[in-house]
């Protein structure tokens, strides 16, 4: 039984290395195994300190390890009981021949080893990653952890100073361009509403992406503005009123515009897409209730700062306030009252992710009676604190600005 599963694994990693056009290795004590053929090449065969820096860090985590060396290259290491299994080289550039000799001189590959190496983007990197760890440990890791615990591997200082070129003119390159129908299939999950989906495909597309700019940085600056702004006009198809589809892109291509680095580009990129296509999934959800209904969500989202009143809101609409009340609940599922405060806690949610206010001044900003009251109300529909979740989901570059007084 132990034999058939070994035969399986080896087989798998064989493939993996053959797909990937790198090396995947097993080292388990002092015996590395090789899963490709001609590992005279790989600099995970020739240097012991290159293993050494892969396993201390699968030591250290959970999560799968990525190492980025001088040359800019990328190495996994996915530790599993008492075996450290590693993937790489990746390469995230086209290197000239002068560039290939020094990077396999440095790792003292002899010169009738030397080969050219297949190209990766950083998203595809991730990807494989996570896929090399789930068919290894079972477990799942986005995109986002991946980063996360590699942060200084994904986003280095070169990165930052947008100091990686791109020779468009070398001949070993295959440029990849994004099909209509590719793209066509992102908008129209935007514009159906389809969050999860919407943010799927645009990761999937990261993979195959056609080059928009001499550096790493700026590439995927541009075209995460581009696909914010075809996703917003997608939005306004599916019902969003342009103005608040404007805004949103507006705010996302800013942050995208102003930031350098990758990782925190493609995390605004994602929110952008999520939430125009959230908002898009709410207007279709509208369509569903009725005038009354409508009208008086639209009175809690332009009073919400207010008192609300049910018998206002029912004298306003020429109806009795019994009525609203049960016709409101019918055809939402909450009361009044839970949705004026779901309304309160959104209101919220969106200073703490994007203001420097403090709690105190955002409960009273959204008119909750109190602190205390704010903070209880916003952890039934959150499960976690009003500190929890601005510690969470505040990103890290944003200008912070206070709650606007009016």
């Amino acid at each position: 039984m132990n034999r058939n599963r070994d035969e399986q694994s080896t087989y798998i990693l064989r493939h993996l290395a053959a797909v990937f056009h790198t090396g995947v290795f097993c080292l388990r004590g002092e015996n590395l195994t090789s899963y490709e053929e001609n590992a005279e090449y790989n600099p995970l065969t020739t240097s012991e300190s290159l293993r050494q820096s892969l396993t201390t860090g699968a030591d250290a985590r959970e999560e799968p390890t990525i190492v980025r060396d001088a040359f800019h290259m990328f190495y996994v290491c996915v530790r599993q009981e008492d075996a450290y299994y590693m993937m790489g080289p990746f390469s995230t550039r086209v290197m000239s021949r002068a560039e290939r000799h020094r990077f396999y001189h440095f790792y003292g590959v002899e010169e009738q080893w030397e080969k050219g190496l297949h190209y990766h983007t950083l998203m595809e990197i991730l990807q494989i990653t996570g896929l090399f760890a789930k068919l290894l440990t079972g477990r799942e890791y986005t995109d986002q952890q991946l980063m996360d615990a590699n942060y200084h591997a994904v986003s280095s200082e070169e990165e930052q100073r947008e100091q990686i070129y791109f020779d468009i003119q070398s001949e070993n390159e295959d440029i990849y361009r994004h099909t209509y129908q590719e793209e066509r299939r992102i908008l129209d999950a935007v514009n159906a509403g389809q969050v999860e989906e919407a943010v799927r495909l645009s990761k999937e597309m990261d993979v195959n992406v056609g080059r928009l700019g001499e550096s790493e940085v700026e590439h995927w600056r541009n075209l995460s503005i581009v696909a914010t702004t075809l996703c917003a006009r997608a939005a306004i198809e599916g019902g969003v009123v342009p103005a608040t589809s404007y805004r949103i892109s507006g705010f996302y291509i800013n942050k995208i515009t102003a930031c350098r680095d990758i990782p925190q580009i493609l995390i605004f990129r994602n929110h952008a897409v999520e939430e125009l296509a959230r908002r898009v999934r709410e207007q279709k959800e509208k369509r569903h209730t009725s005038s009354y209904t409508e009208q008086c969500k639209e009175y809690v989202s332009a009073h919400y700062r207010e008192k609300i009143y049910l018998d206002t809101i029912a004298e306003s609409l020429g109806i009795s306030s019994s009525y609203l009340s049960r016709l409101f609940r019918r055809e939402t599922g909450v009361s009044l009252q839970d949705y004026i405060n779901e309304v309160r806690v959104e209101k919220a949610a969106n200073l703490l992710r994007y203001s420097g206010e403090t709690l105190s001044g955002i409960a009273e900003y959204v008119n909750f009676p109190s602190q205390s009251y704010f903070g209880r109300i916003f952890k039934q529909k959150m499960q976690m604190t009003p500190k929890q979740y601005r510690e969470k989901y505040k990103p890290s570059e944003f200008d912070e600005t206070r709650v606007p007084k009016s």
